[in-house]
C-alpha cells in the first residue's frame, strides 16, 4: 500500500517509530484504536509488524473508509465518526491498549482535542498508551531562526521540505481553522487533567510523537 503522504520527508521514519513501540509493547490479542485512519496506512504498517492484534480506525470521510474495507475485509473493524463529536462515535466497547492519532490533531479546536483526549482516556487500558503524532506548535519567538535552520537542514537531507515560513509573523498568520497546532505545554497540561504522565518520544523539526499512560 502506498503511504497517501508520502511527500511528507520526515513520516515514514516516526510512522515506523510509532509502529516499532506497538509491536514491541503489545501482547496478543492487544486492541488498537487509530483517530483519523483515513484509507487505513497506518492499519497497513501493523498488520505487516504485527499480525495477532485487534484494530479498529475512526475517521470521518465514509468515501476513505470504503476504500480501507474494500483493502482490509473483515480484519480491521472501521466506524465512521468525527472527532469535533467523540461522544458521537460507535465503536465496540472494549478497552483499547493504545489509542493512536496520526496528523488529525492540529484539525482540531483546542476544546475539541481536550474532548477527544478525554473521551480516549475513557476507553484506555489501565496499562494503555495514547499516542499522538501531529505537529506541534512554534510559540517562541526567539527561537524561531533556530526552528527554521532545522527546516532547512530536513530539506537538505530529505530532499523535500516541511511546513515552513519566512518569520515568525508569517508563521502565525498561517494558523488558521484546519491547521491548529497545540502547544507542548498544553498537552501536558491535558494529559494531566486526566491524570496521565506525557512525554515527547519523538521529534523531527515541529512534528512530534506525543505518548501519556495512566499514572
Amino acid at each position: 500500500m502506498k503511504d497517501p503522504i508520502g511527500g511528507h520527508p520526515t513520516r515514514g521514519e516516526q510512522l515506523d517509530v510509532l509502529v516499532q513501540i506497538v509491536a514491541d509493547l503489545a501482547n496478543p490479542g492487544d486492541a488498537v484504536l487509530d483517530l483519523g485512519c483515513g484509507t487505513g496506512y497506518l492499519e497497513h504498517l501493523l498488520v505487516a509488524r504485527r499480525d495477532d492484534l485487534v484494530l479498529t480506525g475512526v475517521d470521518r470521510k465514509g468515501s476513505a473508509l470504503d476504500e480501507a474495507r474494500e483493502r482490509f475485509g473483515e480484519r480491521v473493524t472501521f466506524a465512521e465518526g468525527d472527532l469535533t463529536e467523540p461522544a458521537a462515535i460507535q465503536i465496540p466497547g472494549r478497552r483499547f491498549r493504545f489509542v493512536v492519532s496520526v496528523l488529525t490533531f492540529h484539525d482540531l479546536t483546542d476544546a475539541q482535542k481536550r474532548a477527544t483526549l478525554s473521551w480516549a482516556r475513557d476507553r484506555l487500558s489501565d496499562d494503555g498508551l495514547i499516542l499522538i503524532y501531529d505537529r506541534i506548535r512554534l510559540d517562541q519567538p526567539a527561537l524561531f531562526p533556530a526552528q527554521q535552520a532545522i527546516w532547512r537542514r530536513i530539506e537538505r537531507v530529505h530532499g523535500a521540505a516541511m511546513r515552513t515560513a519566512d518569520s515568525f509573523a508569517a508563521y502565525e498568520a498561517d494558523l488558521s481553522d484546519t491547521n491548529r497546532p497545540a502547544r507542548l505545554d498544553d498537552y501536558r497540561d491535558w494529559f494531566s487533567g486526566l491524570g496521565m504522565a506525557s512525554q515527547v518520544l519523538h521529534l523531527h523539526g515541529n512534528v512530534g510523537l506525543i505518548g501519556a499512560a495512566p499514572q
